[in-house]
């Protein structure tokens, strides 16, 4: 049985928007993390950090020890920073991304379209987002937009036709169209952008036993089957995958620059038992 946390018994979270709704999803899986490993290392109390801020003061945060977690899209180098609790929130659907577009670009993407030629159009994305420096990687044409802008600017372009198309991943791409609410906008029909991308739950440098906690935690929730139900209770995540296995997009593989490695399964509901293997084996290599 592990020890109780030998240091404060009140952990802070960090989170890039303020609002009822963003990060509603993360917010039930730590909670539900902390609640199944009560018994093994005590009770805690978790907060919200009182203000949001882009991912990068989100690090600085964590390791001045002003907080204590956030969730990221993993790299190479975040893990080098944080201490990463290794489990595909998303299954992997982060990396799956369609075209936010303005209404009448779309047959600018038809079926018969190039990956060349789409590269060749401009398309935006955060600053410091990993998506950013994979696109590069691979030729595309990218205008890159701070975070704290990205709402207004990104869509606003869109519409006015200063960009051509939003690569946008499955999960959030009807909660962003929901919440920008503009007439002139639709998700693009016929291309899908896959490449490796997990978001995961990051742990400040000081304290390797939360680490292990939210580890643990998140074995025991997908053992148990509560983690499919939390995921499943969110209609977002039911039509990323309807877009994703029953669509007829033409499909686009690319490989990543930011992070070394990828799961063969990172569909946790499907697979979840040979997910907890490739965790396994990946723990064991060294950072």
């Amino acid at each position: 049985m592990c020890s109780a946390p030998a240091l404060s018994q009140t952990y802070t979270f960090t989170q890039s928007f303020a609002g009822p709704t963003y990060g509603v999803y993360h917010i039930d899986v730590l909670r539900a993390a902390l609640r199944v490993t009560e018994e093994d290392y005590g009770a805690v109390t978790l907060e919200r950090h009182p203000f949001p801020m882009p991912q990068g003061r989100q690090i600085l945060t964590l390791l001045r020890g002003e907080s204590d977690i956030m969730w990221s899209v993993t790299t190479d180098e975040l893990e080098q920073q944080l201490l990463p609790v290794r489990f595909p929130l998303l299954q992997g659907l982060g990396g799956h991304r369609i075209f936010v577009i303005n209404k009448n670009k779309q047959n600018a993407f038809g079926p018969g379209q190039t990956l060349d030629g789409i590269k060749l159009m401009t398309s935006v994305q955060g600053s410091d987002w990993p998506d950013t420096k994979i696109l590069q990687y691979h030729d595309f044409t990218v205008a890159s937009i701070s975070w704290s802008d990205w709402y207004t600017t990104m869509y606003r372009s869109l519409e006015e036709g200063i960009i051509d198309y939003f690569p946008r991943n499955v999960v959030e791409v009807y909660r962003d169209l929901s919440y920008h609410n503009s007439d002139k906008l639709t998700i693009e029909q016929n291309h899908l952008i896959i490449y490796p991308s997990y978001e995961y739950f990051f742990v400040a440098p000081h304290a390797p036993e939360l680490q292990q906690r939210l580890q643990d935690g998140l074995t025991k929730l997908l053992k148990s089957g509560e983690l499919a139900k939390i995921f499943n209770r969110y209609p977002e995540h039911r039509k990323a995958w309807d877009m994703v296995k029953k669509g007829k997009r033409v499909v686009h593989l690319l490989e990543s620059n930011v992070l070394s490695y990828s799961f063969e399964n990172p569909d946790w509901i499907e697979a979840p038992y040979a997910l907890l293997n490739e965790i396994s084996a990946l723990q064991a290599q060294p950072l």
